[in-house]
């Protein structure tokens, strides 16, 4: 028994060396590194997030994504910076359709940091959805973290798609277009999804009312030139 004792003993040692060992690969004692995190929000923990403008007014030219570098190791009483890189081979956004810092500073004593990567709103982004991919680089206080996390991919459009349910939309507002979907939650006061079994047939006339204001209102500023669809059509609710 005291043979087995010690066996067993000699194995639980063992084990606990490999841990301690893995432990230190993934933290990177030796070598600090970073990794990358997008805002949870959008992620839900994935190396990926997709945005759509869509539901956004007009106006909104832009939206800013938080992403936090992480650092695979303890902090240090000194500040550090790590290198973000763009990898164009696998992004097909133009460079005017996003912006973002070449470096991010961990202050003394983090171990994290956030960094803005702004996506940037065109008219292009109505006929195509467009992709960025940003990577850690080294620099002289990390190396990138493991592959799977060493980088994040955003993915963004501003293309709409006929909601599902038009068919009992219809009787409210009439044929559906994407300039006529657009233009209703341009003005809808902040509504982004038009749910029948949310809201009641009074609501639902309401909005066609509002609408139908709001689309006199636009024409009036634009005698001559009402508005349209995208096959020539006047819109009308």
């Amino acid at each position: 028994m005291k043979v087995i004792a010690r066996y067993l003993l000699g194995a639980v040692l063992a084990m606990t060396m490999v841990a301690c060992s893995n432990d230190q690969d993934f933290y990177y004692r030796d070598t600090p590194r970073v990794r990358l995190v997008g805002p949870e929000a959008w992620t839900v923990g994935s190396d990926s997030l997709t945005f759509s403008f869509v539901t956004y007014p007009a106006d909104t030219t832009e939206k800013v994504m938080m992403v936090e570098a992480v650092v695979m190791g303890a902090a240090q009483d000194h500040n550090r910076t790590a290198n973000i890189v763009v990898d164009n081979e696998r992004t097909t956004a133009t460079a005017q359709q996003y912006s973002l810092p070449a470096t991010v500073t961990i202050l003394a004593g983090k171990t994290s940091a956030v960094f803005p990567v702004t996506l940037h709103r065109d008219a292009s982004l109505q006929q195509q959805t467009v992709r960025l991919y940003i990577k850690v680089a080294p620099s002289d206080d990390f190396q990138p973290g493991v592959d799977e996390a060493n980088h994040l991919v955003l993915v963004w459009n501003d293309i709409l798609s006929k909601p599902t349910n038009w068919d009992k939309l219809q009787e409210f507002f009439g044929q559906y277009s994407n300039t006529k979907y657009r233009f209703m939650i341009a003005n809808a006061g902040g509504i982004t999804e038009f749910d029948t079994d949310q809201l009641s047939w009074g609501e639902l006339m309401n909005l066609r009312i509002k609408f139908q204001n709001a689309l006199q209102k636009y024409n009036d500023a634009h005698p001559g030139n009402p508005l349209k669809d995208e096959d020539g059509v006047l819109v009308e609710f």
